[in-house]
């Protein structure tokens, strides 16, 4: 007897009618514009919905938008079936960014944003093992990140971050990592010292970071550590 697979089973849950995507994104839409003019504590939520309009993209052709869980606590099936996905194409590790997509969609769109974001495709990590190795660069180098800062907590712009990765290429991706790394040290070193103004730097760095250079990064570095 043929018993239903697991993705099978959660891919039926997924699978609605094309008008009611067509309502759920119109809705998330309209929620991201209502989220984006607001000045919430929560940027958090705020980036989340805004990485997620940008990238947004379906893992599978069938698959359409999960019904929305707003203000929920993530529940262990969701992240499970994230980890899952992610182990098909020898990913192990889940990124702080993606985990934060899903209060908003499904694991399956979570994954497939996650990896546009990285102008890669679960199909093509299937299919090729150089991708594979790429993006698995990619992921250690933000795993490396989130074992030594607290980005959720920071609120700093990882956009261009992903940006960088897009490029495919990896010294210059390596290259913005550590600008992010050493613009977080600046920042923690802020906020212990707090110089006269350190909050407008703290808030200038965290937008624009990956316009600083390296070497003045380390400048500023030296002088707090004074």
């Amino acid at each position: 007897m043929n018993h239903p697979s697991f993705k099978d089973q959660f891919l039926v849950q997924l699978i609605q009618q094309v008008t009611q995507l067509r309502i759920q994104l119109r809705q998330l839409w309209q929620k991201i514009g209502q989220t984006h003019g607001q000045d919430s504590g929560d940027e958090t939520q705020d980036s989340a919905l805004i990485f997620l309009k940008k990238y947004h993209s379906l893992l599978f052709p069938e698959q359409t938008l999960y019904k929305q869980a707003e203000d929920r606590t993530l529940d262990s099936l969701k992240l499970k079936t994230t980890e899952l996905i992610l182990k098909q194409v020898n990913f192990y590790y889940l990124p702080y960014r993606l985990e934060s997509l899903l209060p908003y969609c499904d694991p399956f769109t979570a994954v497939g944003t996650f990896l546009n974001a990285l102008n890669l495709s679960y199909e093509n990590l299937i299919q090729d093992l150089e991708k594979q190795k790429l993006g698995q660069a990619m992921i250690k180098e933000l795993m490396e990140i989130e074992q030594d800062y607290n980005l959720k907590l920071t609120g700093i712009n990882d956009f261009p971050l992903y940006e960088s990765a897009a490029t495919h290429n990896l010294n210059k991706f390596h290259n913005t990592a550590l600008t992010l790394k050493r613009s977080l040290d600046v920042i923690n070193l802020l906020d212990r010292v707090q110089p006269p103004g350190y909050q407008k730097q703290k808030n200038n760095l965290r937008k624009y970071w990956h316009q600083q250079t390296i070497q003045k990064l380390e400048k500023t570095i030296t002088k707090l550590t004074q």
